[in-house]
Order: C-alpha cells, then sequence, then structure tokens
C-alpha cells in the first residue's frame, strides 16, 4: 500500500516497504505475571507482510498529529484541542493540549512542537507549504501559523506525526515503545497520557509466515489480535466462537498509475478507454471477494464534498485500436497475494478490448526504486487517495512529491487551487466536482477498487467500536474481559 506518512528516517511514501527498517522480528514470549505493568498484555500476529505492517503499526500506536483527519475528510482535535481562524483566512491560531507529554517526559509545548513542525512539513505537504508564511509559537500552548493566501490543505495536513528527532519513534501517543531489538519489539502504556493511562499494559508483535500460521497461533490462545486477516481466509476464520472480525473501509485505492511521459500512455483518449474496460464490480467480486467498493473516481466517496452526482468513470468497453495490433505496456506490481489477484482480473479484462498488459512482479524496496525514479510505464499498487483531499494534490497537481506518473492538467490544477484556496465549503464543493469531472475527463491512472481491511480479535479482549473507524485508532479504550488480566497465556 502506498502512504504518505513519514518514514523513520527520511521520507517514505510506500507503506508497505521501507529503504531502511525500523526492526526485524521474531516471536516473543513472556512469563506469566500479575505485577501492574504487564498484568494486561496485548500480543498482535502479522501474518502478511509482517516487517512493514509492524513498523507502521509501531508509529500509528506511538505518535499523533495535532489533528485527526476523520472518515469524512474533517479534521478534528487531537494534540491540539481546538483551533481558530481570522476571517481573512490568513491567521491560524492552535491551542495545543496542556497536560500532554512525549514518551521521554518533556512536555509537549507549543515551542518543541513548532520546531518539529518546521522541519517536518514542508517535506509532508510538498508544495503546499508554500502558502506558509510563518510558524510561531505565541504562548506555551499556543500556535499561530501566517499564510500567503488561504489554504484549506493546511490544516488537513497537521496530522503530520509529531516526533522528536531520532531513529525509535518518540511521541505523544497512549503506548511508547518498551523493548526495540533486532529480534522483538514491545510497547508498554503512557501512564502520563493526557487522555488516561490505557487499559491495556503492553502491546507485543508477532511476525507469521501466513495468515493461516497467525490463526492457528491465536485459536491456540497464544495472539490475541491478527493485524490484517486475508480475504482467502475469511470464510474459515469467521466461524471461531474465540474471535470477532471487524472490517472497515481503508482510504486506500487500488489503481494503475500509468506514466503519461512515456509516449505509449500520452495519449488521452487511450487512458479513457482503459478506464471504461474496467468492470469495477466484477473485479471487486473475483479479486477481492466483495470487499470493496468501485473507486469511479478520484474522490473518496465518503468525504462530505462527495455527491453520487458527480461524473465518474463507466463500464462502457470498447475495441481500443480496432483492426490494429493490440496496445502493449508493461506494468509493475508488488510481490503481494492481493494484487496478484488483482492483476488476473484486469489482464483478463484489458485483453478484451485489445490492450496487452505485460507485468513485472517486483519486491517492495524495487517497486518503490523505480517509482521514485520514473522508471515505468504504469504500476498496479494500492495507493492513498483519502480521507482528505490533499492526497489527491499531492497525486495529481503537476510537481506534486508524489506525481510520480509526471501527470501535468491544467484542468486538474486549476480544480486542486480552488479547493485549497476556497474562503468556504460551497467554493470547496465546487472545486472538488470540478476535480472528479477533470480526473475522469483526462485520467492519470486506471481507477479501480477501494479496498476493505479486516481485523479479528480474541473475544478475551473487549473492543471499543466506532462506526466506519479502523479500531487500532481506538486500541486506549480496549479493555480485558472479566478477569483476563490476570490470566493471559501471553
Amino acid at each position: 500500500m502506498i502512504g504518505f506518512n513519514k518514514a523513520l528516517s527520511g521520507r517514505r511514501p510506500f507503506q508497505a516497504a521501507a529503504a531502511v527498517a525500523l526492526i526485524a522480528i521474531s516471536a516473543c514470549t513472556s512469563d506469566l505475571t500479575t505485577t501492574r505493568q504487564f498484568n494486561a498484555t496485548l500480543s498482535i500476529g502479522f501474518g502478511e507482510n509482517p516487517e512493514a505492517g509492524i513498523q507502521q503499526s509501531v508509529r500509528n500506536i506511538a505518535l499523533e498529529g495535532l489533528v485527526r483527519i476523520d472518515r469524512d475528510g474533517r479534521p478534528s482535535p487531537w494534540l491540539a484541542e481546538r483551533w481558530s481562524v481570522s476571517p481573512d483566512g490568513l491567521t491560524w491560531r492552535l491551542r495545543l493540549r496542556p497536560g500532554a507529554t512525549f514518551h521521554n517526559g518533556e512536555p509537549a509545548t507549543a515551542s518543541v512542537v513548532r520546531d518539529i513542525i518546521r522541519k517536518e512539513l514542508p517535506a509532508y505537504v510538498g508544495p503546499v507549504f508554500d502558502d506558509v508564511k510563518r510558524i510561531e509559537a505565541s504562548g506555551h500552548f499556543e500556535l499561530e501559523f501566517a499564510l500567503k493566501r488561504r489554504s484549506s490543505f493546511l490544516l488537513e495536513g497537521l496530522d503530520l506525526p509529531i516526533q522528536q528527532a531520532g531513529e525509535t519513534p518518540v511521541g505523544t501517543g497512549p503506548f511508547s515503545i518498551a523493548t526495540r531489538a533486532l529480534d522483538d519489539v514491545e510497547m508498554q502504556a503512557n501512564p502520563h497520557y493526557y487522555g488516561g493511562p490505557p487499559e491495556i499494559d503492553r502491546i507485543v508483535f508477532r511476525p507469521y509466515e501466513s495468515v493461516r500460521a497467525a490463526w492457528a497461533d491465536m485459536l491456540r490462545g497464544r495472539v490475541d489480535m491478527l493485524y490484517e486477516v486475508g480475504i482467502d481466509a475469511l470464510d474459515s476464520l469467521r466461524p471461531s466462537a474465540q474471535t470477532k472480525v471487524f472490517t472497515f473501509q481503508r482510504p486506500y485505492a487500488f489503481l494503475v498509475l500509468l506514466n503519461v511521459g512515456k509516449p505509449r500512455l500520452q495519449g488521452r483518449v487511450l487512458r479513457q478507454a482503459l478506464n471504461a474496460a474496467i468492470d469495477r464490480e466484477a473485479l471487486i467480486g473475483a479479486a477481492l471477494n466483495g470487499h470493496g467498493v468501485p473507486a469511479d473516481g478520484p474522490v473518496w466517496p465518503q468525504h462530505w464534498a462527495y455527491s453520487p452526482q458527480l461524473p465518474h468513470f463507466r463500464y462502457l468497453p470498447q475495441r481500443v485500436n480496432p483492426g490494429g495490433d493490440p496496445v502493449r505496456f508493461t506494468c509493475l506490481l508488488l510481490a503481494d497475494q492481493s494484487h496478484e489477484r488483482m492483476s488476473l482480473v484486469l489482464q483478463r479484462q484489458l485483453r478484451a478490448v485489445g490492450v496487452e498488459v505485460t507485468f513485472e512482479q517486483l519486491p517492495s524496496d524495487q517497486f518503490v526504486a523505480r517509482l521514485n525514479a520514473g522508471e515505468f510505464e504504469a504500476a498496479l499498487g494500492d495507493y492513498r487517495m483519502g480521507p482528505s483531499l490533499l492526497r489527491q494534490h499531492q497525486l495529481w497537481h503537476a510537481g506534486a512529491p508524489f506525481n510520480w506518473g509526471h501527470f501535468n492538467s491544467v484542468s486538474v490544477n486549476e480544480a486542486l487551487d480552488r479547493i485549497q484556496s476556497a474562503p468556504d465549503e460551497a467554493a470547496y464543493k465546487v472545486g472538488v466536482a470540478d476535480l472528479q469531472r477533470a480526473i475522469v475527463d483526462d485520467p492519470p491512472a486506471i481507477f479501480l477498487a477501494w479496498g476493505e481491511r479486516l481485523r479479528a480479535v480474541s473475544t478475551r479482549f473487549e473492543v471499543h467500536e466506532e462506526p466506519g473507524r479502523d479500531i487500532l485508532g481506538t486500541l486506549r479504550l480496549w479493555r480485558p474481559v472479566a478477569d483476563e488480566r490476570l490470566i493471559s497465556p501471553n
């Protein structure tokens, strides 16, 4: 999956791989204990791409942004408890939570957070940072952003994970890293967390060779949670009374990113035909076992500004280059089961309209290197497209940091600029409609499906659910059921 979170060292646009791995993990065990420090342990098993999954999970649990982007694309308070904006839209003031501290005990004051943002925000939001004139600490817990022009993307970009300098993620989250070694990693509850200490005292991470191996250990009581349930295994996993499966739609879309700098893919008419050739419902059924929704446009369908009435891609297959040779191109493919299934269905649907796609399967590090170098014609991946519209800017605006396909459309650029400078919600929605229309008219990718993620948790734990939200986002509120804190085998 391709995301835009900051890596432990340098910027890492590809979530499924990192240039430098955080950790190499092997299974870890612990003796039974009834001390307060370790009497409620949650063990999480990773059976698919465990190295990347553990690395990302550690960061997501340990770090927080000033804001959180909700499912509908709206920012909500997080490390910043509230904010205000001046009538002209050029001054933003954010109030930090006075009780927040970093895991090393240092208070998360405005001056400390300011220095982190000044350093990290430019790479995180790309050209959007050009709108920022200055960032100041106007009080002990007050941050002030002065802008050159209105920018709705500034607030959306303040989900930047706030992390102190160093390889180990030191943030303000409810859990901190307790052990970081070559053979194990553990996290422990942050007893000084401003929202109150978690009910779980310790988290251990366990890698497995497969989802089924992790599931088997879950049934034996050795694992409390399966980070990701493979869609192939779901039918056989559901019947267990010892587990509960949680499903949520991810703001990541399966796309075939097209490098319009390559001669064979420059033509807009061809790219329109490639999108019209895709039966997205059939693809979701065959490749994702029904766990997804069609990506018939660029905008996250749960976004508050989205409307079903917006222009969208339709399944209208027509022969490409009738009477001539097939259109051919090569597409990069991750060595991953879900991507392999997607590629087979995609290959079959495109062949039906006279397009022959050859897939080149690569490990994640080589996939990322080829993307960054622009050495590809097409690349099938799981790209972060939401929930905020800032993600669209980072992918499709000319000169944006993740515009790997060298896409440049005047209409798309203008629509994104309109969203960015919108003075109110009405103007923002107009910009969103213009963006959707411009992308459908001049597509920079073959849009396939918004995927789902499935997690399984042992019934030994009471999981706090919030509609549409990943359960890992509520981990602080989980608790062992009854007296499980005294008898957990972990």
